[in-house]
């Protein structure tokens, strides 16, 4: 019978006070932050920690987080997963896939 290592998946919320109450109600653990220094404080720690499978942030830290996703990308690192949480009125996660897909073909898309 072959064994099988399976490690405990966790999952962390970081932003308001009101956001990471309703995901810590699903299990994540809560990083409350008031300001875009604690912001980034935060997500470099949690990063660095490797404790992490998935990092939920608010749609409005879509660009204090594009650095840190960068450098995981050159490393070669997979985890964790950055899920933005779309907030009404922001398009950001849009239009960051806009500009990727445009680079990746060479033309400007126009959606």
């Amino acid at each position: 019978m072959d064994l099988i290592l399976v490690r405990e998946l966790r999952v962390a919320a970081v932003g308001d006070r009101i956001f990471v109450s309703v995901f810590g109600l699903i299990g994540a653990d809560r990083f409350r932050v008031d300001s875009n220094e604690e912001f980034r404080s935060t997500i470099t720690d949690l990063v660095k920690r490797g404790e992490y499978s998935m990092i939920i942030v608010p749609e409005r830290y879509l660009d204090l987080t594009r650095e840190i996703r960068s450098e995981l990308i050159a490393e070669g690192r997979v985890e964790p997963v950055f899920a933005f949480v779309p907030e009404k009125g922001l398009n950001k996660r849009v239009e960051e896939l806009k500009e990727l897909v445009s680079l990746a073909v060479g033309l400007r898309l126009e959606i």
